[in-house]
């Protein structure tokens, strides 16, 4: 018996000499949950299912028609005795049974009442789909016919041998995606968004779920189900088949029901799988076009919708049955009421729904992040739609907005307004919702946060410490050892150049011979003698400029300082180009950082930062104070460095279209930051955290600011 509350009822008299009968296409079953038995009755007209606890299924056991409600009761009490259900839990179960249609008594069943529950479940049936626009179903027919035909051909498939298959197929594909990563991403965007690709993806989509769906329907066939509806969800308008696969609960073992929930996640893997085969084999043309398509339908639907467990797919019936918690999403939102019930509310025993330990972890923890989810989910559809559809997105965003914040809001402020919990301390919890909000809007809209924007930068030294020749040569000696220290103007090594010293002797020798014809013709023509000073001070200046390439040839230190030389085993012998960077001399103190800040930030940092603050990869924990010494005026997609790019680590996403491969995606604001006179750094190139410190502002405020530069970004408004 629950605790509190009467044991008997003083509306017992009107049930007492009922003689309830469970009707025949009610169908009752043992299975465990985290550890504790349960009786799930299966209703096989409706596919609804109703889950019951020992005590109440030895109650609803007895209902044969041939006792009295007060037979069964007494007969419950003596058997259970403490643990016997009250008369008004019998009450309430028998209503439930009622209601679900499951139960008839010694009186003729009303069939008005039925057809109106028919008719009112229809209605529920409807309502659910509009408020959930993004799947929206439809009905066809009953495939079980179909399935009990074909299902022996597919059986081998389903077995440990054709899981091996799938094992095998799957790693492989995985693998080949992974050699061919950037042939397979690299302007993913264009090539999904032209008109030829969105054509063959609307021809894609549906074969694909239609083998999905397939798929859970013959494992359900596999463990003995049924499946009894099949018809089209309109998921983002799009037309994909759907199955009933509600028979799959009354299987015994949680393995089973996993089975089937992920049986369209491992049809879809494997079609990608094979996709990706076909995709790197076939030549350019529509079927290596087609085949691309399907590997997005079975990676992207998969790990974003079907595989993930925050929304009400496959993931998410995955999930529920290797955890053992049923029910999961409606649950777990019903136990964020419970707390809020009892402990906002101050309802009195409020009903609780966690029946087994570790449940309210998880009820919490999913609550949340499905919520989470399911709004960021919903803006980035609602985003692109409104990029091609504006009016369109500008309603899906609205309603998505009612449904996920106004409706709930609505529902929860009516509870309190008329729930008969709360009809002795409604005023009280009417007192306390108020007072929550309020500290909920003064958190949002009054109370200032902290509030800064991060960006990276790399480490760099002045243009006078970097090692470069001026001249084209090869290395052929180095006049100094890796981290030598050497003065400003100190050799560091020479290289050398054939034709340039071919070059200057021959350049040496005309000049000698033009001076020996100068001076001959002075005495004899004195036109000669011009003509021959004139050829003479042009070959002077050659060979005056190649005597200067021929200086060049030996490098300097610009700087005093460390020598740090890039590859210094390799040096000697190699040919270098005129102003490669071979290295640097520095002092490892007074660094140059070179910081990008993404242009949607870049107004904010320039005209709203109070303080900056710079921490070195190498020593995290150490934070000093810097400075913007320069802006760099235009906005560019370059890179200092590949070290602040995602691939190395950092935060700029790289323009896969770029030729060079090392240009942002989008326009980037560059700042020369300066530390303190004196400051040490360690490596050249090191990533660097620059933190800029605005004002404190409201989180309302924050996120206004980013839902502008959003639509700033997306819609040019």
């Amino acid at each position: 018996m629950a605790a509190g509350g009467s044991f008997h009822s003083d509306q017992w008299h009107r049930v007492a000499a009922l003689r309830p009968r469970l009707r025949q296409h009610a169908r009752i079953f043992r299975t465990h949950y985290r550890g504790q038995l349960w009786y799930v009755l299966q209703d096989r007209t409706s596919g609804r299912f109703h889950r019951f606890t020992p005590e109440s299924y030895f109650v609803l056991s007895m209902f044969d028609g041939s006792r009295t409600l007060q037979e069964v009761w007494d007969t419950s009490c003596a058997e259970l005795e403490s643990d016997a259900l009250s008369q008004n839990e019998v009450i309430s179960l028998l209503g439930q049974l009622h209601g679900a249609d499951v139960l008839m008594g010694d009186l003729p069943p009303d069939i008005d009442e039925m057809a109106e529950r028919g008719r009112k479940m229809r209605r529920k049936k409807r309502v659910m789909s509009l408020m959930n626009p993004l799947a929206v179903r439809v009905p066809m027919f009953d495939p079980e016919g179909f399935l009990r035909v074909t299902a022996p051909l597919v059986r081998p498939v389903l077995s440990w041998f054709g899981l091996l298959v799938w094992v095998a197929v799957v790693a492989y594909g995985v693998a080949l995606a992974v050699v061919n990563w950037e042939g397979l991403t690299t302007g993913i965007a264009d090539r999904v968004l032209s008109a030829e690709s969105l054509v063959l993806l609307l021809l894609a989509y549906p074969v694909v779920k239609a083998l999905h769906e397939l798929g859970h329907a013959y494992m359900i066939k596999r463990w003995g189900g049924e499946v009894h509806e099949i018809g089209l969800m309109f998921l983002v308008f799009m037309p994909v088949p759907y199955i009933d696969a509600s028979d799959s609960l009354s299987f015994q073992s949680k393995w089973q029901r996993a089975a089937v929930a992920g049986a369209g996640i491992m049809v879809e893997a494997m079609l990608a799988a094979i996709a990706v085969m076909v995709w790197d084999g076939a030549e350019s043309g529509l079927v290596r076009a087609f085949a691309f398509n399907v590997i997005l339908i079975g990676g992207v639907s998969t790990l974003f919708f079907n595989g993930n467990p925050l929304l009400r797919f496959d993931g998410y019936y995955v999930l529920s049955d290797l955890i053992e918690i049923p029910n999961l999403g409606r649950r777990a939102n019903q136990y964020l009421g419970y707390l809020a019930q009892r402990y906002l509310l101050g309802v009195e025993e409020p009903k609780n729904p966690a029946t087994a330990p570790g449940e309210p972890a998880w009820f919490t923890f999913y609550a949340i992040a499905a919520f989470l989810y399911r709004l960021v989910i919903f803006s980035a559809i609602v985003l692109l739609v409104a990029s091609r559809f504006f009016f369109v997105g500008v309603i899906l965003a609205m309603w998505t907005v009612f449904l996920m914040f106004v409706l709930p809001m609505l529902k929860h402020l009516w509870f309190v307004l008329t729930a008969p919990q709360l009809r002795r301390r409604r005023g009280q919890a009417v007192a306390r919702v108020g007072a929550a909000l309020a500290v909920v809007a003064g958190l949002l809209f009054v109370q200032p946060v902290p509030f800064s924007t991060l960006a990276e930068g790399v480490t760099l030294v002045p243009g006078s410490a970097t090692i470069r020749p001026d001249a084209d040569g090869t290395v052929t000696g180095l006049a100094v050892e890796q981290g030598q220290e050497v003065a400003a103007g100190d050799v560091l090594l020479t290289l050398e150049d054939p034709m340039l010293d071919a070059r200057v002797t021959l350049l040496e020798a005309t000049a000698a011979e033009l001076r020996e014809r100068a001076a001959t013709a002075a005495a004899r023509d004195p036109n000669a003698a011009r003509i021959a000073r004139e050829e003479l001070a042009a070959a002077e200046a050659d060979l005056a400029l190649a005597l200067e390439r021929r200086d060049a040839l030996t490098v300097r230190a610009g700087a005093a300082g460390q020598v740090v030389l890039a590859q210094p085993r390799d040096l000697a012998g190699r040919f270098v180009r005129q102003g490669e960077t071979l290295g640097y001399v520095t002092t490892f103190t007074d660094p140059l950082v070179r910081a990008v800040v993404p242009e949607r930030d870049a107004d904010l940092v320039l005209k709203e930062t109070k303080r900056m603050e710079l921490r070195f990869a190498s020593r995290p924990e150490e934070v000093l104070a810097a400075r913007i010494v320069r802006e760099v005026p235009a906005l560019s997609g370059t890179l200092p460095s590949r070290a602040l790019a995602t691939e190395g680590g950092g935060r700029v996403v790289l323009d896969p279209s770029s030729p060079s491969g090392a240009r942002a995606l989008g326009n980037l604001l560059h700042l020369e930051v300066g530390v303190a006179p004196g400051t040490a750094f360690e490596t050249i190139g090191e990533r660097v955290h620059v933190r800029f410190v605005h004002e404190p502002a409201s989180l309302a405020g924050r996120l206004y600011r980013r839902l502008r530069q959003v639509f700033l970004d997306q819609f040019d408004m």
